[in-house]
């Protein structure tokens, strides 16, 4: 049995696609959706995955770090094209960590989804 917990944050961001011609190559914007999906194998001793107003603000904070740049500005960005597949990964990265940190073993992240059109996503799971 496997529980899971999904928490979600938004931000704005532009980028260009280095190289490529047309539209993408120039630099535009779009609204990101981005979220978190925590997995336990048993609830903690309240009930629950974890504690939602601890790992959200986290998300949120990460996604404020991107919020209104120019993603190939960024160091995570800087060598390599910003693709809502590299963000899901930056995203991966930096909670895996913190949630590791602060929950240990029991709770693990699953999986990152950057949502870049309301009708298209990535996926980012180890």
């Amino acid at each position: 049995m496997v529980y899971r917990l999904t928490v979600r944050a938004s931000y704005d961001a532009a980028l260009f696609i280095p190289g490529e011609r047309g539209p993408a190559g120039r630099t535009h914007g779009h609204r990101y959706t981005v979220e978190a999906v925590l997995e336990a194998r048993q609830l903690d001793r309240s009930g629950f995955v974890a504690d939602l107003e601890d790992v959200q603000p986290r998300l949120a904070a990460l996604a404020g770090e991107l919020d209104h740049r120019l993603l190939n500005d960024l160091d995570p960005f800087r060598d390599a094209t910003p693709s809502a597949e590299r963000q899901a990964e930056f995203f991966y990265q930096r909670l895996s960590l913190e949630i590791e940190n602060a929950y240990g073993p029991a709770v693990r992240l699953a999986k990152i989804r950057v949502t870049q059109e309301p009708e298209a996503w990535v996926e980012y799971e180890p």
